[in-house]
């Protein structure tokens, strides 16, 4: 209620403002022109009612711009043959309208002769007070056309990027789920004990991507314990087949990071690499500025038992940090060594 009020009272006051200035304006006419025709010594030729007149002309100039401008653009794309055609078509009919208004009005009342002189300065003055009056409140109109459009696209654009951030934070890596599946289906006969233990883990750790992915952001140190869980399945589905190394220079309860971003790079590993405990794959984890890097020596499995991926996950992570934090992943491939740089996000700054 208090915004509707605020947006009449706003209206109200640029519609008082405008009146104002118009009467200004024709008193500063009306007086300038009475002190051009009036020669030295004489006493001054001001008519009082001459200012009102002209009001009523830049009214009606003002008037007739405004119904061609909520014809033909408002609600629109706003364009050069509209802008065009709402000033041609407004003065044509102001500078007409106008010009037998004043004219008719002068020939009843018998004040001015009609000669062709004084008709072609009536339609002159006529053109340059639409000019002035009608060019003017045009100029505003498009001006807030322009602005309240440009609104509207940023507001769409962020609705449909709030859209694809919620549509990709949807889409777990299914090799989680069913890999971590096969791992519980072989403990069950091989540990049942094991198995319920693993379970538990599992279970805690996809409840986690849950929550987690309902949220744009979350801080590296909580991304940093879930990732010490994932590590600690891993190790069960590949015993000795990976090493960590964890070296960080910044404080991990500061920044934060696209939640899923650690489980899907470790994963993306396991996923693309050969491992073993004869050769064990080297992992870590460092930061350098504000960008965290997950390193791993680069032993790509072969394609022949494994398609060649589409890197659908890192795509999707990519997409989510532009359009989120408005900066991509990047990767640094070697011949030894593949490098996932994550942005961080100051939570200061966030904030």
């Amino acid at each position: 209620m208090t915004k509707n009020n605020n947006k009449i009272m706003k209206k109200h006051t640029t519609r008082l403002l405008n009146i104002l200035a118009v009467l200004g304006l024709t008193h500063l006419v009306v007086f300038y022109t009475a002190m051009a025709q009036t020669s030295v010594g004489e006493p001054l030729n001001y008519h009082p009612d001459g200012p009102f007149w002209l009001a009523l002309q830049c009214f009606l100039a003002q008037w007739l711009t405004y119904r061609s401008y909520q014809r033909l653009i408002k609600g629109q794309l706003v364009s050069i043959n509209a802008i065009a055609k709402v000033y041609l078509s407004s003065a044509a009919i102001f500078i007409v309208l106008n010009s037998a208004l004043v004219l008719g009005l002068e020939w009843a009342i018998g004040i001015e002769y009609l000669d062709f002189r004084h008709i072609s300065l009536t339609v002159i003055l006529s053109i340059l007070l639409h000019l002035l009056l009608g060019g003017t409140l045009l100029a505003a109109l498009l001006f807030n056309e322009v602005r309240r459009q440009q609104l509207a696209h940023i507001q769409t654009q962020n609705q449909l990027a709030n859209s694809k951030i919620s549509a990709l934070q949807q889409q777990l890596d299914p090799h989680f789920l069913f890999n971590n599946l096969n791992v519980l289906s072989v403990l069950i006969q091989q540990d049942p004990d094991e198995a319920d233990d693993f379970l538990d883990a599992f279970c805690s750790l996809y409840r986690y991507m849950l929550e987690a992915h309902k949220n744009q952001l979350i801080s590296l140190e909580r991304e940093l314990e879930f990732a010490d869980s994932y590590l600690h399945l891993l190790a069960k589905r590949f015993p000795n087949a990976f090493t960590f190394e964890l070296t960080l220079t910044l404080n991990p309860n500061q920044v934060q990071l696209i939640p899923g971003a650690l489980q899907l790079a470790l994963e993306n590993i396991v996923k693309h690499n050969q491992a073993s405990p004869t050769q064990p794959m080297s992992i870590t984890i460092t930061n350098q500025g504000n960008r965290l890097l997950i390193t791993n020596d680069l032993r790509p499995k072969s394609h022949t038992n494994h398609p060649k991926s589409l890197h659908l996950g890192l795509k999707n992570l990519s997409e989510r940090c532009t359009l989120i934090v408005n900066q991509p992943i990047s990767i640094e491939k070697t011949a030894a060594s593949f490098c996932l740089s994550l942005p961080l996000v100051d939570l200061e700054v966030r904030c």
